[in-house]
C-alpha cells in the first residue's frame, strides 16, 4: 500500500502462513523439542498419483525411455492423475513405504496423506488433507514398510 501498512489480505496470508509452518513443527517435534520416531510431515519431490497403479504405469513409461514429464502426460491423457513435482515440494505426512521398485531407474513406491505444498518457501495448505501415492529414489528410512506386491 501507499501509505505503508499492509493490506488486511496480507496480514491473513501471512497469519496463515505462520499457522501451517507452526503446525507443520508441532507434527514433526513432540514434547520438550524431542524429534518423533516416524517424523511427519515431509517436504518432498518425486511423482505423486492418486493410484498405486498410475505409479507403476508412470515407471513403465519412463522404463520405456520417456522422460517424467513426458510420462506423466501420457497418463494424464484422459483426467489428471499424476503431477512429476520438481519445481515445488508436496508435504506428505504419515508416508508408509509399499513397495521397492528395482531395475534401470530404483525407486520406493509411497502411500501417505499430502497436507501441504511447498511454493518457493511458501507452505499452501490443501485441505482436506488428500490421500496420495508417490514415488522418490530415496528410502525415507524411519517411513514403516507396509510390503505389498
Amino acid at each position: 500500500m501507499l501509505d505503508g501498512r499492509a493490506s488486511p489480505l496480507s496480514v491473513r496470508r501471512w497469519i496463515s502462513s505462520c499457522l501451517v509452518v507452526a503446525s507443520i513443527a508441532v507434527l514433526a517435534f513432540g514434547q520438550e523439542g524431542k524429534v518423533l520416531a516416524n517424523p511427519s510431515p515431509r517436504a518432498l519431490q518425486g511423482l505423486f498419483c492418486n493410484a498405486a497403479e498410475q505409479i507403476d504405469d508412470a515407471m513403465a513409461h519412463m522404463r520405456g525411455g520417456l522422460s517424467p514429464r513426458a510420462a506423466v502426460g501420457l497418463i494424464n491423457r484422459d483426467e489428471v492423475v499424476c503431477t512429476f513435482a520438481d519445481l515445488l515440494r508436496y508435504v506428505v505426512d504419515q508416508p508408509v513405504v509399499i513397495q521397492e521398485i528395482r531395475g534401470p531407474f530404483p525407486m520406493f513406491k509411497y502411500e501417505g496423506t499430502l497436507v501441504a505444498v511447498m511454493v518457493g518457501g511458501v507452505v499452501r495448505p490443501v485441505t482436506p488433507p488428500v490421500h496420495i501415492f508417490f514415488a522418490i529414489p530415496e528410502r525415507l528410512g524411519d517411513a514403516p514398510l507396509e510390503g505389498r506386491a
